[in-house]
Parts: structure tokens; C-alpha cells; sequence
């Protein structure tokens, strides 16, 4: 399947940091793509968090070194690789890894965050693929700060349940505290331009990782919530050196590059054993 992006969805994304692709995923990539989902739940990585089990369910996988084989076959033979190269105009299109979000019965939305203060990353061409798995209306898929991809940097969230805004790296980062947006909007829905969209099996939302953005929970309206992220990279992608030392799940090791030397501060942005992806497409 040959999809067609048009300028309209360019410039959305290069200006809002969001972008909705309807009827990008055909039936049997859509088939795969549940398949790698249950695979993600029935075999958690290392730095999974949340229960598969109850009544009531929250659970995270984030690029499980077991499953790098699986999602890299399965963008192989998708059209994810070629779409992100149109979207950016890019020559070159790598595959970073997955994301699994799976939420029933009653769970919290996702807190407002930036993925690029937990990772070394800058630059113009990134994108999440945010793939429903099951139908969502807007409050309950992916939402953004239209926008905000151009924006500050905040620091990051640790996810602390009293409070969205406890600071990831406080004096250690230098980075402004996060607002709390989901207050700031209860109160007054016009104080942050937030964009999102309804969404269906078959549909896939690209957005900037440095856009402000959260994830819905799962409620009376929506009893269930699954959804895959695939990471990708592209011609003007690169690695900073941004972020503090830490240690534990974000103590950012050094990255190998293709040429053999160890990536350096405004580096291209280009690990090697990468999968190109918009090459097999």
C-alpha cells in the first residue's frame, strides 16, 4: 500500500507538532501490530512498570531488548519508514524503538511531558507513531500543546500521583518547572492550545517527542485503552548532550555511532546497527 502525504499534513506537523494520518494502517498490518502488542504484555522488559492482571490495569513497555527483532521486522514490512521521509522530506529514516500503553477499567491519563528531557535527543526530525488499537475520542487518544515542539524545554515529570510537576531533575537539570497543564485547563480551557484528535484502528498520529503531550486513562466512557508508539528519526535528528548524569533508568551510557566512535554533542544523530527503515518499506 502506497499512502499518499500531503503538503497540508507536512505543514502540520512542522508547525503544530502534530499530525493525523487516517486509514494509514491497512488489515494486516493492523493484525501485526495487535500481535506485537500482546506479545509486549504477555513478555514485560526491564524497565516496564504497571500490572496486567485485575480488574483495573496500567501497563508500560518501553524498547524491551526482547522484542527489538520482532518490532524491527514488523517496520520493515510497513509503510512507517517511507511516510516518516515524506512527512520530514528526509533521505534518511531510522528506527529508534516501541512503546506499549495498556489501560482498563480505571486508570489515570498520562501526565503532561517532553520525551526529550529523558532522552539525548534535538532536532527537527522526530516523530512518535501513535497507533490506536482501539477506537478513542480525542480526550482519551494523544494530545498536545500545539506547537510547544518549538518551544522551552521543561524538566521532566517523575510521574508522582500527588503531584504531575515533582521535577525528574530539579537543580541537577536547570530546567524550568513543568506547569501543571491539566489544572491550568480545568480551570480555564483556553489557557493552553491543546490539539488532538478522534481516532479508530487504522489511523496513526505522528507528533514531535518535544511537544508537551499526555495520554488518556481509561473510565466509564472509555473501559479500555491500547495503543503502540514506534520511534523514528530522520535527516536532521541529533544527539545532545543536554540532559545531567543520573543514575538508574535514565543514565544515558554512551552511543556507539555507525562510524565506530562514541556520538559527541550536536552529532548526527545515527547508532550503529540502526535500522533504516524508509530503505525496506
Amino acid at each position: 500500500m502506497t499512502y499518499h502525504v500531503t503538503e497540508d499534513q507536512k505543514r502540520a506537523l512542522r508547525e503544530d507538532g502534530i499530525v493525523k494520518l487516517p486509514g494509514l494502517v491497512d488489515a494486516a498490518l493492523l493484525e501485526a501490530l495487535n500481535a506485537c502488542f500482546w506479545w509486549s504484555v504477555a513478555h514485560p522488559g526491564p524497565i516496564a512498570v504497571g500490572n496486567t492482571k485485575g480488574e483495573n490495569i496500567l501497563f508500560v513497555e518501553n524498547a524491551n531488548p526482547e522484542a527489538r527483532g520482532m518490532y524491527r521486522d514488523l517496520v520493515s514490512r510497513s509503510p512507517f519508514g517511507q511516510v516518516a521521509a515524506d512527512l520530514w522530506e528526509s533521505e534518511y529514516v531510522g528506527y529508534y524503538a516501541e512503546e506499549v500503553f495498556w489501560k482498563r477499567g480505571e486508570a489515570n491519563p498520562t501526565f503532561w511531558h517532553q520525551d526529550t528531557v529523558y532522552s539525548p535527543w534535538s532536532g527537527e526530525h522526530w516523530g512518535n507513531f501513535w497507533i490506536p488499537l482501539c477506537e478513542m475520542d480525542r480526550e482519551h487518544a494523544i494530545r498536545v500543546v500545539r506547537a510547544s515542539h518549538l518551544g522551552v524545554m521543561y524538566d521532566g515529570t517523575t510521574f508522582n500521583p500527588k503531584d504531575p510537576t515533582d521535577p525528574l531533575w530539579g537543580d541537577a537539570g536547570e530546567f524550568p518547572r513543568l506547569p501543571d497543564i491539566s489544572a491550568e485547563v480545568a480551570a480555564d480551557p483556553d489557557s493552553w492550545d491543546i490539539a488532538g484528535f478522534d481516532v479508530e484502528p487504522g489511523d496513526v498520529v505522528v507528533l514531535h517527542p518535544h511537544c508537551l503531550h499526555s495520554g488518556g486513562g481509561a473510565d466509564e466512557v472509555l473501559s479500555e485503552r491500547r495503543n503502540l508508539v514506534l520511534r523514528f528519526f530522520g535527516d536532521r535528528s541529533y544527539y545532545s548532550e543536554h540532559l545531567p548524569d543520573a543514575p538508574g533508568m535514565y543514565d544515558h551510557k554512551p552511543i556507539r555511532a555507525v562510524t565506530g566512535e562514541y556520538l559527541k554533542d550536536g552529532d548526527l544523530y545515527r547508532p550503529a546497527g540502526t535500522l533504516q527503515a524508509n530503505l525496506s518499506a
